[in-house]
């Protein structure tokens, strides 16, 4: 069976690209645009939606970056809504925004830097709010002899184009997702504008279809556009 394709596109070269292409695009598209420092300067990593593989982007990390520099970004452009905790789970460490209690033996602060952790192929996970929780997947591509853009420590690099989200009642693309619909189990929680505006659920019981894992959950109305990466 043919593996899926997932569309996504480069914002380095501002090209169309898939989630299994875009390590080549994004590689050939830093070399054109920047220079070709002696020592490796950036790790290249790919942030993918656990059990949801269409939600995918690759960060491109400043070597003397920290964890909590990549939570920040991971949070401006797919997660934060209401300032939860988030944590990274890594070679059987935690890794947390904000670590206290008894358990600081086993806990670190994400204020550790990436270049005494990451390495090529290293897998890991980012959680974030322990509630309503929006678990990442991650891997570590590899280390590259470029910077990221001036005035970034994490610049995303590449990114998956919204999934296809269809109107339950119309076939349209969908724009509001009912939240007491979805919470009580109907398969039909995605509307347009025009068919939303017949349904008879509670209309603060809405949130907006947005390009992140996090879509629908918790009160999240959207990230960070490519424009603003």
């Amino acid at each position: 069976m043919a593996s899926r394709t997932y569309p996504g596109r480069c914002l380095v070269s501002k090209n169309d690209t898939t989630k299994r292409k875009a390590k080549t695009e994004i590689i050939k598209a830093l070399k054109a645009d920047r220079a070709e420092e002696k020592k490796p300067q950036s790790w290249l990593v790919l942030f993918t939606g656990e059990g949801m593989p269409e939600y995918w982007i690759y960060l491109l990390v400043d070597r003397k970056a920290t964890l909590k520099d990549i939570d920040k970004k991971l949070r401006a452009v797919w997660l934060e809504c209401c300032g939860h905790l988030s944590s990274f789970k890594i070679a059987g460490r935690d890794y947390e925004s904000f670590p206290e209690g008894a358990f600081l033996d086993v806990v670190e602060s994400m204020e550790t830097g990436v270049d005494g952790i990451f390495c090529d192929g290293l897998t890991g996970e980012h959680i974030y709010d322990y509630g309503s929780t929006t678990y990442l997947d991650f891997k570590v591509i590899s280390k590259l002899p470029y910077r990221t853009k001036k005035g970034y420590d994490v610049e995303i690099v590449a990114r998956n184009k919204m999934p296809e989200a269809l109107c339950s009642v119309c076939g349209k693309e969908a724009t509001i997702i009912c939240l007491e619909c979805l919470y009580e189990g109907s398969d039909s929680y995605l509307f347009c504008d025009e068919c939303y505006e017949e349904h008879e659920c509670d209309e603060g019981m809405q949130l907006p279809v947005v390009n992140s894992p996090r879509c629908g959950v918790c009160a999240y109305e959207g990230g960070l556009d490519d424009d603003m990466c």
